[in-house]
């Protein structure tokens, strides 16, 4: 008797709500996108700010080069240029993206501490008992790396760019399969264009939150709560264009011009 039992809660079927499935996978479309082309954004602010400490360390190298200025102010240059540029930066990344970007370093160090960390990789001992000569060589060390792009990051900009775009596809594809596929084609993409924008919307309110609830440096924090604003604003919207359910219904059959 209790085999059958088993069995029989074994071969129950449980049917699933569509419904609520496919809300929550449309849910995710807006937030998907806002993801998607952050990513991409992200990626070619990270670019630029490769491309314009080249330019500024080249030119720098011929200002050297030509005894026009010292070595040591070469150095004290790039190093400021390189905090303005990356300040610059980061007012132009994502909400997620410079999270992510002050877990790995909050605030640049102190001028002073890279010559010490230069120096002791070089000559063990600090920057201030080196010689004339070897403090010369510190400086074009911070000259050099200044446009020395961390590999870690420009490999992993490479990939979320490549990433966001077929994400964005992906949700284009879903979408036009939706309303290739509806009775009503027009009322398809009211609804799909309402609840794609109610996610980016609902991402877009969540990432405004993310400096007060999550602080900075927290880029699993400030990802869930985007994620979560992203589904809540496409649940509200797809949830709003079902009450007008009729009503769209309706205007799409009018024949306006």
């Amino acid at each position: 008797m209790d085999s059958f039992y088993r069995y029989y809660l074994y071969k129950e079927y449980h049917p699933a709500d569509e419904s609520v499935l496919e809300k929550a996978l449309e849910a995710l479309e807006g937030a998907a996108i806002k993801f998607s082309t952050d990513a991409i954004s992200d990626a070619n602010q990270r670019e630029n700010y490769n491309k314009n400490m080249r330019r500024v360390v080249e030119a720098v190298r011929s200002e050297v080069k030509s005894g026009r200025i010292s070595v040591k102010d070469a150095a004290e240059f790039c190093y400021e240029m390189r905090n303005k540029i990356m300040a610059e930066t980061r007012a132009k990344t994502s909400v997620q993206g410079l999270a992510i970007a002050e877990r790995r370093k909050r605030v640049p160090p102190e001028l002073i501490d890279l010559l010490d960390k230069y120096a002791v990789e070089q000559f063990g001992k600090k920057f201030a008992a080196l010689t004339a000569e070897q403090k010369s060589t510190v400086h074009y060390t911070i000259v050099e790396s200044a446009a020395r792009p961390d590999a870690v990051i420009n490999t992993t900009n490479k990939v979320l760019k490549v990433a966001g775009k077929v994400a964005i596809i992906v949700t284009i594809i879903y979408a036009g399969y939706e309303i290739a596929n509806a009775e009503n084609k027009k009322k398809e993409t009211i609804r799909q264009a309402g609840t794609i924008g109610g996610g980016v919307l609902g991402t877009l309110a969540a990432g405004a939150l993310v400096s007060t609830a999550c602080g900075p440096g927290a880029p699993v924090c400030a990802i869930a709560l985007m994620l979560a604003g992203g589904v809540a604003g496409g649940f509200v919207a797809s949830s709003t264009l079902d009450y007008f359910d009729d009503e769209i219904e309706e205007f799409t059959r009018w024949a306006i011009r």
